[in-house]
């Protein structure tokens, strides 16, 4: 494993700061690495005739108390532990607590903020769905990525959109990660992070991958880039610790595989050209107090290359990951999974991981 320095630059403070580069070698500490990760299910919540229908389900998370959250269109559910359906905090309408369209949510001392889009604003519930706050946000952050509430602060990650184009092209539009109070006001800019989009006229389309997770609101990690590189950002102190990386063989493309981009009205893809290789990174998840990432290799019988960091950077293991759904959360030693079944019934499954 080596260790390099380079100058970073934080918003805001307009300061250079020495940030530390691991590189990882190719082969993790674990003996044991290359093995098809074993689960074992634990619940499974599907459909209740007359009470909600699962589309698109996701963001698991859950509370303090052990219950389950899940949001999808026109629902926000609370479960118990055991996966019985509470309560559905979503109402449509424009009336207070209503909302047509619920973005996404987190817990703050013991209550449920929910973010909505349309109408963008914040409403707050105690977890019996008593309606305790609903503020109208004044200013439009359509092209933004929520991540948590910390000390009555909204942290996300807002585009800055491109300009329109009248020849298509490429042209930057940055990630900036941002901060508010539970009114919408007294915005603080933290992160900017490069980040570029292919644009032409008034539409764009983002090139490459922007994922991250959190750890307990301290840490945020972060990958924005093509290649295997990992950025470690510490939200408390307002510092980039780190970034790591480890030795890794990028995957080309299937024939087949279909990339998104800009299509003119008769359907011809006017860009941006389709990239040499797959994304090396395409989630990433905290598992146990450990960082795993998902990465673009593939095995047609063993599934998906997981790889394990702690958070000192350093690469400890790696497994496939055999399922016929996808992850959409974690809990300590469990995975959530959104599968479909052949009748198309949609279900979240719990998994407590093995070993």
């Amino acid at each position: 494993m080596g260790i390099f320095f380079i100058p970073i630059i934080l918003r805001g403070e307009e300061t250079k700061k020495v940030q530390e580069i691991i590189n990882n070698s190719g082969k993790p500490e674990n003996p044991e690495a290359g093995r098809i990760l074993k689960l074992e299910e634990e619940i499974r919540i599907s459909d209740e005739s007359g009470k909600f229908f699962f589309q698109y389900p996701g963001n698991v998370r859950v509370a303090t108390d052990g219950s389950i959250f899940i949001i999808d269109r026109d629902l926000l559910l609370r479960f118990s532990e055991n996966g019985k359906l509470l309560h559905n905090y979503f109402k449509k309408g424009v009336g207070p607590g209503e909302v047509d369209f619920a973005r996404d949510y987190d817990f703050q001392d013991e209550k449920l903020i929910m973010i909505s889009s349309s109408p963008m604003k914040i409403v707050t519930f105690d977890f019996n769905g008593q309606l305790l706050d609903d503020v109208t946000l004044h200013q439009s952050f359509l092209f933004f990525q929520f991540l948590f509430i910390k000390n009555d602060r909204i942290y996300f990650f807002k585009n800055e959109r491109p300009e329109r184009a009248e020849k298509p092209g490429v042209m930057d539009a940055p990630y900036v990660l941002i901060s508010m109070d539970m009114k919408g006001q007294n915005l603080k800019e933290h992160l900017t992070l490069p980040y570029q989009a292919f644009v032409s006229g008034g539409a764009w389309a983002g090139l490459g991958r922007m994922t991250t997770v959190s750890y307990k609101t301290k840490y945020l990690f972060i990958a924005n880039t093509e290649e295997y590189l990992i950025k470690m950002f510490d939200v408390e102190s307002q510092e980039m610790m780190k970034s790591f990386t480890r030795k890794y063989k990028r995957v080309i493309p299937p024939e087949d595989y279909r990339w998104g981009g800009i299509y003119d009205s008769e359907g011809k893809r006017l860009g941006p050209p389709p990239p040499k290789y797959l994304p090396d990174i395409s989630a990433m998840y905290i598992v146990n107090n450990s960082l795993w990432v998902r990465t673009s290799t593939k095995h047609q019988d063993k599934g998906y290359l997981i790889d394990v960091f702690e958070f000192d950077g350093s690469y400890v293991d790696s497994f496939y990951l055999r399922t016929e759904g996808q992850i959409i959360s974690t809990h300590e030693n469990s995975i959530f999974l959104r599968e479909t079944d052949q009748n198309d019934l949609v279900s979240i499954v719990k998994y407590r991981i093995i070993g």
